[in-house]
């Protein structure tokens, strides 16, 4: 039971993030074009210890119901 909620709640996990190229794909643009409005800070991600970037799956919902301006990118360095 315990194992059951704790494979729950790293899936959930899992799904609030998106790469680039799954961004890309929704809003029909090129993964370098995500990558770029991440680095201006135009959407909301952060950056990988890998150098990936990685952006959460309600700001996307926020920003294709036009409510996402330009948000600070959270970067780890």
């Amino acid at each position: 039971m315990v194992e059951d909620r704790r494979a729950t709640r790293k899936k959930n996990r899992a799904n609030d993030w998106m790469t680039s190229g799954e961004v890309a794909r929704e809003l029909n643009m090129t993964d370098a074009a995500i990558r770029r409005w991440a680095r201006e800070g135009l959407v909301e991600a952060i950056k990988t210890p890998g150098g990936q970037y990685r952006f959460r799956r309600e700001a996307l919902n926020q920003l294709l119901a036009g409510n996402g301006h330009a948000a600070k990118v959270k970067a780890k360095r």
